[in-house]
């Protein structure tokens, strides 16, 4: 099960929690539910989650040297060097995993 698999069935255990009536602690009972567990995802549930805006990234000097750099400076800080060199899904892959 996939992350946004188990947000899912979790979104739907908790909604049904609410409509159940039934005390948290006999609700996880009746439905085999480890309590931590219950409270870890109606925490997690209850978060909102941070919002992912793209940016533009913006060329500044145009580089003729196949062996130089691209540096990034991301929102959150994070600089970034790259070569040149690297394929474009390459680049995608960096910049999807430092955000």
């Amino acid at each position: 099960m996939n992350q946004q698999d188990k947000r899912e069935y979790w979104a739907g255990m908790l909604a049904l929690y609410r409509q159940s009536e039934l005390s948290i602690k006999q609700f996880c009972l009746d439905h085999d539910i480890q309590y931590k567990t219950f409270y870890y995802w109606s925490k997690k549930l209850n978060q909102t989650e941070p919002v992912t805006q793209l940016q533009p990234i913006v060329v500044t000097e145009p580089c003729t040297d196949a062996n130089g750099v691209a540096v990034l400076v991301l929102n959150n800080g994070i600089r970034v060097e790259l070569p040149l060199a690297l394929p474009a899904l390459q680049i995608k892959h960096w910049l999807e995993a430092l955000q």
